[in-house]
């Protein structure tokens, strides 16, 4: 494992990158969630030891140790990752997003179809433009996509007070008083084990650099990502919880049905934490049936 690696891009910019599971492994690309960085694929370093997959996390531009890329657009990024594929001599590879880094996976199959093999969306954000009716986000994200256009200056401040607020356990204030807003199933995934740790570390190396990178990440969700999903041919599967506080399951049931090659695992009573960090086995598997050791996908 090594979690902090370098890739000089032709564009001068240096991309780093997490590199974690079995050396010698069956490739795969993950794209962490927002705000996160390359350090949300510790998560899975283990599983894919076990399974034989090597997986590779970058962080985006200007999150972590990425250079910023001012200005950039979510079709910016499959460029960047074939590179990298190139650089780790991979010709052919799945993709797996969580969360945040949902868009990224269908931006990859969307614009190179001849070298990502499948797609795993994990709890992933949908194309926010598309979806005007956000009531059933939670509020602290409903809050930031309305200060956004109108008072950018204040999400530096929100930024830094979550780092400080990250810094607590999931049991104590001001900690606590978060964990509220989330479901059940992700209060029971996070507390009283590393999953809560892994998410916190993650978040603040995102962050670590400042606030600009993961300013211009998060303005990718709610932008016009030119893509026109009738058109996507690379298989793709959802898997959402449908008590997912952040990211409502209605809006991805929906977002999903626009995909043609796309298949849906929802599950009662999950959230938005809890489908990775309790059966991450089933999403592997999905993307590599023939993993070593591998068994029948399970549900959460």
């Amino acid at each position: 494992m090594n979690e902090t690696c370098f890739l000089s891009l032709k564009s001068g910019r240096r991309l780093c990158y997490g590199d974690y599971g079995d050396p010698e492994g069956r490739p795969l690309m993950y794209f962490h969630g927002w705000p996160s960085s390359r350090l949300q694929g510790f998560q899975l370093h283990a599983l894919c030891l076990e399974k034989g997959v090597r997986l590779i996390a970058p962080d985006r531009p200007g999150v972590g140790q990425s250079d910023l890329q001012p200005g950039r657009t979510l079709l910016d990024w499959p460029p960047v990752v074939e590179e990298l594929a190139d650089h780790l001599g991979w010709d052919q590879f799945p993709v797996m997003g969580v969360s945040g880094g949902g868009p990224y996976a269908v931006a990859m199959a969307a614009a190179l179809p001849e070298r990502v093999t499948k797609g795993a969306v994990v709890c992933g954000a949908p194309p926010l433009a598309q979806f005007p009716n956000r009531s059933e986000m939670m509020w602290p994200y409903r809050a930031l996509l309305r200060i956004r256009p109108h008072a950018p200056f204040l999400i530096p401040g929100i930024l830094k007070m979550s780092n400080w607020i990250s810094q607590y356990p999931p049991d104590e204030p001001p900690m606590s008083w978060v964990m509220k807003w989330t479901a059940d199933a992700d209060r029971e995934a996070l507390n009283g084990n590393d999953n809560f740790e892994s998410v916190t570390r993650s978040f603040r190396e995102g962050i670590a650099p400042g606030t600009a990178g993961v300013q211009i990440d998060g303005d990718v969700y709610t932008s016009d990502w030119g893509i026109d999903f009738s058109k996507i041919t690379v298989p793709i599967e959802f898997w959402h919880g449908e008590e997912d506080k952040n990211i409502p399951f209605s809006m991805v049931k929906e977002y999903a049905s626009w995909i043609p090659n796309a298949t849906t695992r929802f599950f009662p009573g999950e959230g938005h934490y809890s489908i990775i960090m309790r059966a991450p086995s089933g999403v592997l598997e999905s993307l590599y049936p023939q993993t070593k050791n591998a068994t029948e996908p399970v549900a959460p």
